[in-house]
């Protein structure tokens, strides 16, 4: 499949690249880059916040909740950016990808004023845990059963 970009999603896709190359760390884009131990360290604890500071995390989120209110296509074109450059996009992956969008589809006001905020600017981190009857968190071995009532399964 081709996709076919609009000049404004080019020029975006511009500022993007040009935004990467100011803020990852020097030789990144070189053949065979590699960072030492201490300096991958050093870049993993900052990155998100440099994704912060450029509007980067969550971009494609409506402008009232910290996002920068990107258009589909815009999200796509920074995707491919961050791709290409092999930088990491996400700051908090279940945050960013699941939390997040859950609050701002179906969370009220003040879970939006709460907790938006927080995934966006790294103040508040998310994961998720398994933990079933006689599973653990072997999701895996988990057993379901069911009982015909009447018409319905229970």
């Amino acid at each position: 499949m081709e996709l076919k970009y609009a000049a404004e999603d080019e020029a975006f896709r511009l500022e993007i690249r040009a935004w990467l190359e100011a803020n990852l760390p020097a030789g990144w884009f070189d053949e065979g880059f590699e960072m030492s131990p201490e300096d991958r360290k050093a870049f993993n604890a900052g990155w998100p916040a440099k994704l912060f500071e450029g509007g980067w995390i969550c971009a494609t989120w409506p402008t009232e909740y910290g996002g920068k209110g990107l258009t589909t296509m815009q999200g796509v074109v920074l995707a491919e950016e961050f791709a290409r450059a092999k930088a990491p996009m996400r700051a908090d992956f279940f945050g960013d990808t699941l939390v997040g969008p859950t609050i701002l589809q179906w969370g009220t006001e003040e879970q939006k004023k709460e907790f938006l905020p927080q995934i966006l600017n790294g103040t508040m981190r998310w994961c998720q845990g398994f933990s079933e009857p006689n599973s653990g968190s072997d999701l895996a071995s988990l057993k379901t059963s069911a009982v015909l009532d009447g018409d319905e399964w229970v």
